[in-house]
């Protein structure tokens, strides 16, 4: 009712933007789609014409950028289409319905089994990317081994994790949820998640977009499948973080997983396992080594 009100009050007789009718925010957290999510915004707005005005960004922590300017850093917080990166969780998601007033709130967030997260992101920083993110002790976790590095890891990453849940355990009608497992598993799986995302901002009709518009988009974004375009994970940052490769080396994350179900605390071991089950993923049933491994060491 109220996005149908908007659309008829729009002056000048021409259709609304997407914009002009709703607020829209992307979630995305460390490990679990970041660059992806962020790559397809970018993609919808050009796509769509958007002006640079349209388009904010909110990360934790807001890293200072000098002068380099990148989507990473906090600009532009008040725009109708925000990408959040760690930095949204349930409070923030009610702050923000607050605050959009008479505009439609739609939200979309990238979601990953915590403990992946926890192993793909121990094998990014062992492999010394990000070397100025401000949550990961990367320099020291660059000379951990498994066991250690993902002790630490889990550790950083926890807020984080338990942030995501917070939002996506159990989403309303006005918050997507696309999870990093299927759309990264096919191309066919890929292009069903665009779809989602697109049809749940802008309606299956074209209301909001054209049938140009969503079929442009669409086509753009296979660029950033994987099983399309295995060199799509290879991206430069900036001079924060001068990353070159998103992916996670497979053989690091099987020594990561196998230390994760060996000897990660216990105690944060069923913290990550309690998320994984409000977030409707498997759960590795089988207790921890007790903690007094860690301790002899």
């Amino acid at each position: 009712m109220v996005q149908r009100q908007a659309l008829a009050v729009v002056p000048g007789g021409r259709k609304p933007r997407p914009w002009e009718v709703n607020n829209y925010i992307i979630a995305n957290y460390h490990k679990a789609g970041a660059f992806l999510s962020d790559s397809l915004t970018r993609t919808i707005l050009e796509i769509l014409g958007a002006p640079k005005e349209v388009f904010g960004h909110v990360e934790y922590p807001c890293y200072s950028s000098g002068s380099d300017s990148f989507l990473h850093l906090c600009h532009n917080m008040e725009a109708p289409f925000l990408v959040y990166t760690d930095a949204f969780n349930a409070s923030v998601e009610s702050a923000e319905r607050l605050k959009s007033g008479s505009k439609k709130l739609l939200v979309a967030g990238f979601v990953r089994d915590p403990l992946e997260m926890v192993a793909s992101a121990y094998c990014y920083h062992h492999a010394g990317e990000e070397l100025g993110n401000q949550m990961f002790p990367v320099k020291e976790i660059m000379q951990m081994g498994p066991e250690e590095g993902t002790q630490v890891t889990a550790t950083a990453l926890l807020p984080l994790a338990e942030w995501m849940t917070s939002v996506f355990e159990d989403p309303d009608d006005d918050t997507l949820r696309l999870d990093f497992e299927d759309l990264t598993k096919s191309s066919a799986r890929f292009d069903s998640g665009v779809q989602r995302l697109l049809n749940h901002f802008f309606g299956t009709g074209t209301d909001l977009i054209s049938k140009q518009e969503r079929f442009l988009i669409a086509e753009k974004a296979k660029v950033y499948d994987a099983n399309r375009n295995p060199e799509t994970t290879s991206v430069y940052i900036n001079s924060t973080f001068p990353s070159v490769e998103h992916s996670s080396d497979p053989v690091c994350k099987k020594a990561a997983h196998s230390a994760l179900h060996k000897s990660l605390n216990p105690a944060l071991f069923a913290r990550y396992q309690d998320l994984q089950r409000r977030l409707g993923y498997p759960v590795f049933e089988e207790s921890a080594v007790p903690w007094s491994r860690h301790e002899s060491k």
